[in-house]
């Protein structure tokens, strides 16, 4: 697991769910925030041979078996500031176990989760 501080009042954590969430410290309590990997439906439909052979060959498994809806298909193991500005985090890192290393945009996320308050 891990955990950076985004600002003085938000934290980011991530580990064996497979994306990170955002906490909010309200007062003296810590405040169960937002998911920040929002699943993205991707268009398209069946996959071809080649598409699926490499599924195959990459995954281990076919889109017969469980499927995740998260960028991480395995568990977040670090989590890393990447970009800051006045004190704030303005992009954060995440690497899993999967081994994708994957950036994530504050304001990006900010403006497309409408629960999002950091």
């Amino acid at each position: 697991m891990s955990v950076i501080w985004l600002n003085e009042s938000s934290i980011v954590c991530g580990g064996h769910d497979n994306y990170p969430i955002l906490y909010n410290i309200v007062g003296e309590e810590l405040a169960h925030g937002v998911r920040l990997d929002i699943n993205q439906k991707k268009a398209g439909g069946g996959l071809s041979a080649m598409a699926r052979f490499k599924q195959l060959d990459d995954k281990g498994t076919d889109d017969k078996g469980t499927t995740l809806d998260t960028t991480h298909i395995n568990a977040i193991s670090e989590l890393r500031v990447t970009k800051s500005e006045g004190g704030k985090a303005k992009q954060f890192s995440s690497t899993g176990n999967d081994g994708k290393l994957v950036f994530w945009d504050v304001n990006v996320l900010s403006s497309t989760i409408a629960e999002l308050k950091i």
